[in-house]
């Protein structure tokens, strides 16, 4: 090897002690230093976004079907049978007391009639003619009992036999007695029987011939009509039923679960489907404190007004379980719920520190969810940053 060489061998190997000995002291300063405390989760400051729980709307009130009932029923009963002629109502249309729902034929039923009004006619003649007979035999009886009283004085006064005289008093008694039994009545009574008897035959003769008409018992809506013209009609049997719809019973069948939706409410919301839409109040008169045994549902019984005749039984309607205001409830942000297993937490802003809550969950509409319990209204929930959260962590906005 040059003296070239040597020189450059010499001066690199200068170059890396010197290096050396510069980072041992480097080191062994920063060794002397100091050594800064750890810090915890609690001290280091997230940043976060809050959103206050506020009252968000669930949706529409809900909503379960129920069926129109009428108040009260009446059934319609052909009281003479006979051949359909026409059919003057439908089943379906609105009736009132005394309308003529249908028209018929029957034989009987004017055989009957004019036979009762023949039975009247004579017994009436017989009370007339038996009145008659009171009144003469009333005059005769008078007059003998008189002229019988004129004999006897004057049997007595004359000293006549007293086998007479008892004669003339047996016969005064008994003519007496039969003026006793005539102003009885005994007689006329039991003709004036006949005569109201008769007239009450002939009133049901009447109303179950009617002019060969049908007619409704009561205001209502006309059902159950299942005969037609030309079909025969049996006397005693039901013609069709009107039911009473001024006002009408609305009933359902509910779970339990809607049950509570209910609660004590004195009246509820229904909507006619069929009719004009608009929402109508129909009181509470029954709900059930037992499930049915065979259904395990609840009955319900809602009672309406129903005087212009829009709800027609067996009908539905939609009844409103709750109201516009009640579907308004506390509801956070679905993205600041955390989930742990099937726990569901958020984290609440109380002053500078994250407060971890336990909350119990409803429904969900759109980006917010219903929060029952562990939330109240206008408590500042963590929206953003709350992945990295612990329990009392400092946080700022």
């Amino acid at each position: 090897m040059n003296a070239q060489g040597s020189k450059i061998t010499v001066y690199q190997k200068a170059m890396r002690i010197s290096i050396v000995f510069i980072c041992a002291a480097y080191i062994a300063g920063c060794s002397a230093a100091p050594t800064p405390a750890a810090e915890t989760d609690t001290d280091v400051k997230a940043t976060i976004k809050v959103e206050e729980a506020v009252k968000q709307s669930m949706g529409e009130p809900r909503e379960q079907i129920a069926e129109v009932n009428a108040s009260t029923k009446t059934d319609i009963v052909a009281e003479a049978g006979g051949k359909l002629l026409k059919l003057v109502k439908r089943n379906g249309e609105l009736v009132k007391a005394g309308d003529v729902i249908a028209e018929f034929e029957s034989k009987s039923g004017k055989l009957e009639r004019g036979s009762a009004q023949a039975r009247l006619i004579a017994d009436e003649a017989m009370l007339e003619k038996t009145k008659a007979e009171i009144v003469s035999s009333r005059i005769t009886l008078t007059n003998t009992i008189k002229d019988l009283e004129q004999v006897l004085k004057e049997q007595t006064a004359q000293g006549s036999p007293e086998i007479e005289i008892e004669k003339t008093k047996r016969s005064l008694q008994a003519t007496m007695q039969q003026m006793n039994t005539l102003n009885s009545g005994k007689t006329l009574a039991s003709l004036e029987a006949n005569v109201e008897t008769s007239r009450l035959a002939l009133e049901q003769a009447e109303k179950a011939w009617n002019g060969g008409q049908i007619v409704a018992p009561a205001n209502g809506v006309l059902t159950d009509v299942s005969a037609d013209v030309g079909m025969s009609v049996q006397q005693g049997g039901t013609f069709g039923i009107v039911q009473n719809t001024d006002k009408v019973k609305i009933k359902a069948q509910l779970t339990q679960s809607a049950v509570k939706l209910v609660g004590n409410k004195k009246e509820l919301i229904y909507i006619d489907s069929d009719g004009d839409g608009k929402p109508n109040k129909a009181k509470v008169v029954y709900m059930a404190g037992v499930p049915d045994a065979s259904t395990k549902l609840y009955a319900l019984e809602l009672e309406a007004d129903n005087a212009d005749g829009t709800l027609k039984p067996a009908s539905r309607v939609r009844i409103q379980l709750t109201t516009q205001e009640e579907e308004n409830v506390v509801a956070v942000p679905a993205l600041s719920i955390l989930k742990e297993g099937t726990d569901a937490f958020v984290f609440v802003l109380d002053g500078n520190k994250a407060s971890k809550r336990k909350v119990e969950l409803g429904r969900v509409n759109g980006a917010y969810q219903e929060v029952l319990s562990g939330v109240a209204l206008g408590d500042s929930i963590v929206v953003s940053g709350q992945h990295g959260l612990a329990e009392g962590q400092t946080v700022e906005r």
